[in-house]
């Protein structure tokens, strides 16, 4: 006797409203459009996910937590291109 197959569906989303518009250059877009398709997922979830984790990462800071992957004092260098 066979098992049965069981569909593997993707986890449903919550419906999303909202637009959040950034500007990113050629090379930004293209890596993280590399990045998702090497993860065989959108490129739209890539750049939510990379923007909320930012966002944990820095309340988390502020709540004086220590964190994997940085330091306390950790500071972006923001440039234009």
């Amino acid at each position: 006797m066979q098992k049965p197959i069981v569909p593997t569906l993707p986890i449903r989303q919550p419906k999303r409203k909202r637009i959040f518009a950034i500007r990113l250059t050629d090379r930004e877009r293209a890596e993280i459009e590399a990045l998702a398709k090497q993860l065989k997922l959108p490129d739209s979830f890539m750049a939510r996910h990379f923007i909320l984790e930012a966002v944990a990462y820095h309340r988390a800071v502020q709540r004086g937590e220590r964190v994997e992957g940085g330091t306390d004092n950790q500071r972006t260098n923001f440039t234009t291109e």
